[in-house]
């Protein structure tokens, strides 16, 4: 087989470095995948960096996580894809044989991992083996079970994106988000948290509270609600007053419906906690930030009253990004917010460079690795998905 193009993570906060390696033949039950687009964002800069503090796969490793492009093969035994096909690959691996796996919650599998990106939970190391390169690579390799089949109409660029778009549209399906509903998102600001309210527009919230810190981009979401502007508010953690009070204000005195956090890396557990004080009696809050530190702590009797859902959100399932796919796809979520900032392979270490600037959740980052020409980060446009 020929060789194909890779970045590789050789040394943690170091840079990449580009090399080859043998071009993968597909087992049976695999999916051979040329990558069109493979996502970048915030969290993936503080993983390579080592901020994040998470498990790696062995170094050298091929890193990347979120790709999108075209089956070139298929195994013996795969049925309902073949070559051509424009796909989304879900790096979520799972052993299949535990109980979580056997019961159905995929996601708490024991041994799961985001391919040649971490170990999600303590059997996940030796996962990370089975699948090893990365979407930071001409090709990748996938299991046919974690492939999902996108429409023609289907941004491929912002279907890179859907690692990170599926993560908050799962949380906001466990929070019971929906027509008529109030919704409040802490770290609105980040990848996540404008994921969440386009996810929340479309699926009928009447009203979005977004908390974050850059005013700028409070703004950007605060636009997203086009001429209904009442839908969504906003507000700053460095405004004076007390936010508390401006959530209960916001929701006539009730609260909202629930609450989806999303902090990055760094956040404050101790607000997440305050926040959850103001939702409504019998409502849900769902974490999903990963990088936050601290305690979740409530009193027993308030708890008790309150009869607050807490719940956590690692990642989705298989009907859900299906779902999602068909429900952007048809424009009922609109992301046509996005604008692609794109870079080559060789540019890699520019791409971590320029994400871990944090530019906000309206900017996909996107490495090309079928791409030879330089300067491609120059090149932007806004996403053409409906």
């Amino acid at each position: 087989m020929p060789d194909i193009r890779v970045a590789r993570l050789v040394e943690v906060n170091k840079p990449l470095v580009t090399g080859t390696v043998e071009k993968l033949i597909p087992g049976p039950k695999d999916v051979l995948v040329k990558v069109e687009a493979c996502c970048l964002v915030p969290n993936s800069y503080n993983i390579v960096t080592g901020r994040a503090g998470m498990p790696l796969p062995e170094l050298p490793c091929i890193f990347g996580l979120d790709v999108a492009g075209e089956i070139e093969a298929v195994g013996k035994h795969v049925l309902g894809l073949r070559p051509g096909d424009r796909v989304y690959v879900d790096p979520l691996l799972t052993c299949g044989t535990c109980h979580q796996c056997r019961s159905g919650p995929k996601d708490l599998c024991i041994n799961s991992c985001l391919r040649a990106y971490f170990a999600v939970h303590p059997g996940g190391s030796e996962t990370l083996k089975h699948y090893p390169i990365g979407g930071l690579s001409e090709y990748v390799l996938s299991p046919d079970a974690n492939i999902a089949v996108l429409p023609p109409n289907f941004d491929i660029d912002l279907a890179s994106r859907l690692g990170y778009i599926g993560t908050s549209f799962a949380g906001l399906k466990k929070a019971q988000t929906g027509s008529g509903k109030s919704l409040l998102i802490n770290g609105v600001t980040g990848t996540l948290g404008y994921a969440a309210v386009a996810i929340a527009l479309g699926l009928g919230c009447t009203k979005i509270l977004g908390i974050g810190r850059n005013k700028k981009r409070l703004a950007e979401v605060q636009e997203m609600s086009g001429k209904l502007t009442s839908r969504i508010v906003v507000r700053s953690t460095e405004d004076e007053g007390d936010i508390c009070a401006w959530i209960k204000q916001e929701t006539g005195g009730l609260g909202p419906d629930a609450m989806f956090d999303c902090l990055g890396v760094g956040g404050d557990a101790t607000l997440t906690s305050k926040y959850i004080d103001t939702i409504k009696a019998g409502g849900r809050a769902v974490l999903a930030a990963g990088g936050a530190g601290g305690k979740i702590e409530r009193e027993y009797s308030r708890a008790m009253d309150h009869d607050v859902a807490i719940l956590g959100s690692i990642w989705f399932n298989s009907a859900e990004i299906d779902e999602l796919i068909t429900l952007v796809s048809a424009g009922v979520i609109d992301f046509s917010f996005t604008k692609h900032k794109y870079f080559s392979l060789d540019e890699v270490n520019d791409a971590f460079k320029y994400v871990g600037n944090r530019p906000g959740g309206a900017i996909n980052v996107v490495v090309q690795p079928q791409s030879s020409s330089a300067g491609r980060g120059a090149l932007d446009r806004l996403s053409t998905s409906l």
